[in-house]
């Protein structure tokens, strides 16, 4: 886990209103698989999160409506924790300028590869990070494709601070804020939301873009969006003072997430499994400003029809066999036994 990156400051970020992202999401060191994927979305849980952007959530959405006639997505199965809480919808394009973001889908091949390359070099003038992990030669498939991409500037550039320990941390860290002498054009960029006490408080950094970045400070462990809820029952506003001071690390985030827990799976009334889920999140903030991009994909094979069966089958376990019990959602049984003789068999009358 990148410690470097301040879960206080990323959540803060991510959960502000006009940037959007900022709920769930990412635990792993960067370029690892998350694997842990219930502890990614399901946010009311007590799980704890340190990374999530909507990106994702757009592709499910595009999934659902495109595929399923904008019903929920349920498999064959079961669903894990993470599409229940996708299938709330909570969040849609809706919430975004469209000038933010981009959307694809299509039928998997180079052809659509191509197209999404250029679209979002046009659009953005990005390339992705995201689109040579796909499967391009897969037959019978079918892809869902977003990107984000934010920018934002301080009204005016904060001061760097000396560097310094992070919680603790045995090395020392960048950071940018106000000190007591500061400039009052540099304390223009701060709304407090209120100061409860020294070990709780939350500010609002202004920007250019009108993407505004909130900061909240707690030992409480929470869920982001009970944390954002408490934020904006709690707000008071008030002035920076003269005295007041404010201190920041720089954050630096670049993250794959694979949702593995996804993938494998088959939609119930359908023909479709998917065959992959993945997402970037790249995030960068200093005295400046900052940047986010964030690209998700969603790939799905159409399967064969379950073969029809005409002749009677007989499911006849008069000959050795294997036995096992294990509990529902679990990987591994607990219990197994092989039955090739009478010995553990009861005797009929």
């Amino acid at each position: 886990m990148k410690r470097l990156i301040s879960l206080i400051c990323i959540m803060a970020f991510l959960s502000a209103c006009t940037m959007l992202c900022g709920f769930k999401f990412f635990k792993n060191n960067s370029k690892k698989e998350q694997t842990n994927i219930a502890k990614q979305t399901d946010v009311k849980s007590k799980q704890l999160n340190d990374l999530w952007c909507v990106t994702f959530q757009l592709v499910w959405n595009e999934f659902s409506d495109k595929m399923l006639n904008s019903k929920p997505v349920e498999f064959i199965g079961g669903n894990p924790p993470i599409a229940d809480e996708l299938n709330k919808r909570l969040y849609t394009k809706d919430i975004l300028s469209e000038n933010s973001y981009y959307i694809a889908d299509g039928e998997i091949n180079k052809t659509l590869k191509k197209k999404i390359e250029k679209d979002i070099k046009d659009k953005f003038n990005e390339t992705s990070d995201i689109l040579d992990k796909i499967n391009w030669s897969a037959k019978d498939s079918y892809l869902f494709y977003a990107m984000l991409k934010k920018k934002f500037t301080f009204l005016n550039a904060f001061d760097k601070l000396a560097n310094a320990p992070f919680n603790g941390s045995k090395y020392n860290v960048k950071y940018f804020g106000v000190k007591k002498s500061a400039k009052k054009d540099i304390k223009d960029n701060i709304n407090v939301l209120f100061y409860n006490s020294p070990d709780e408080y939350a500010v609002k950094l202004l920007t250019k873009e009108k993407e505004n970045v909130i900061l909240f400070r707690t030992d409480k462990k929470d869920t982001f969006e009970n944390h954002y809820e408490y934020i904006t029952k709690n707000i008071k506003f008030d002035e920076f003072g003269d005295k007041d001071e404010l201190k920041v690390p720089n954050i630096s985030v670049d993250e794959l997430i694979m949702y593995n827990e996804l993938c494998g799976k088959r939609v119930k009334d359908t023909n479709l499994m998917i065959t992959q889920a993945m997402q970037t999140i790249k995030f960068e903030m200093d005295n400046k400003g900052g940047a986010l991009k964030s690209e998700a994909a969603i790939g799905l094979m159409r399967m064969s029809a379950a073969p029809v069966h005409d002749m009677p089958r007989h499911f006849y376990f008069d000959k050795s066999f294997v036995l096992f019990l294990i509990e529902d959602g679990k990987e591994k049984p607990y219990f197994a036994m092989n039955v090739f003789d009478t010995k553990y068999l009861v005797k009929g009358e």
